[in-house]
């Protein structure tokens, strides 16, 4: 029952279980550094979104990823098994996500939200 797409301990493994945490990070650290260029030149609010969009759909990507894991480790919930540590990784990954993504989302927000520049 053990076929996943995802080989266990590579690169799209720890993707799919941590992506959503790097695509926040990223988003986290790239909207508070050019939130002072948006206010100085105005005009850039458009990349705040597009950082918003992309580290989303990094997001989703990484959770997809992780759901195929959930779905590879079968109903095994036996901690010693390789599929049960498949299914614990794959819904650990959907858990990071989903949490992820939504400070994602609630971030860019307040780019419309919020005033900008102390006004």
């Amino acid at each position: 029952m053990m076929k996943a797409h995802v080989r266990e301990g590579g690169l799209a493994f720890w993707y799919a279980v941590l992506g959503g945490i790097a695509a926040w990070t990223v988003h986290l650290f790239t909207l508070s550094s050019i939130d002072r260029l948006t206010c100085n030149l105005g005009g850039y609010a458009w990349v705040m979104h597009a950082v918003t969009g992309v580290t989303a759909v990094v997001t989703v990507g990484a959770m997809a990823l992780s759901y195929g894991l959930f779905r590879a480790g079968g109903d095994d919930d036996a901690a010693g098994s390789a599929a049960g540590r498949l299914r614990f990784f794959g819904m650990l990954g959907l858990l990071l996500g989903a949490v992820n993504l939504a400070l994602i989302l609630l971030e860019g927000s307040y780019v419309e939200l919020l005033p900008r520049c102390g006004r």
